[in-house]
């Protein structure tokens, strides 16, 4: 008696037409509800090693009231890895504060990877430096943008990276 998952790999294996990242795909599908960490650390499915960060960076700004009044601005980060993108809007202007994901007009768009951006918030690489090196490209208010080192600090940031 064989199980589900093998009579389904051994189906679509032999169906005409579906190559192999078809069938990696369909996988994928399969296996997207589990929030499970590969091998190495690296998030499976849809998570990001980041998705960590932006949730610290939600409490602090319920946490800590200064935060926003210092901030006072809104962000939206796209970070692409693992295949996967997701978009993280950072509106400390609201009153709460607003962290998640939303398509309303924001101050600072930035575009990086999820390794270059965890690289950022363990103070690997310097928002400044990422930008030249092009690995961060940023649009909108530059003055602005000034201000996620409050957001980022590393000394401040508590998630195990």
């Amino acid at each position: 008696m064989c199980d589900a998952k093998t009579e389904f790999e051994i189906t679509f294996d032999h169906a005409k037409g579906i190559g192999g990242a078809g069938v990696v795909a369909l996988y994928r599908m399969a296996d997207s509800g589990s929030n499970q960490k590969s091998i190495g650390g690296a998030p499976s499915g849809n998570a990001l090693q980041s998705d960590a960060i932006f949730n610290e960076i939600k409490e602090r700004a319920t946490e800590e009231a200064n935060l926003a009044k210092q901030v006072n601005s809104s962000f939206r980060f796209t970070v692409t890895g693992n295949g996967v993108t997701k978009k993280w809007t950072i509106d400390l202007k609201k009153q709460p504060p607003f962290i998640g994901e939303n398509d309303e007009k924001v101050d600072v768009e930035i575009s990086v990877t999820d390794e270059d951006f965890m690289k950022i918030a363990q103070g690997k690489l310097k928002p400044d430096q990422a930008f030249m090196q092009g690995k961060m490209k940023m649009k909108g208010n530059l003055a602005k943008a000034m201000k996620l080192k409050s957001i980022l600090d590393p000394t401040k940031l508590k998630s195990k990276m």
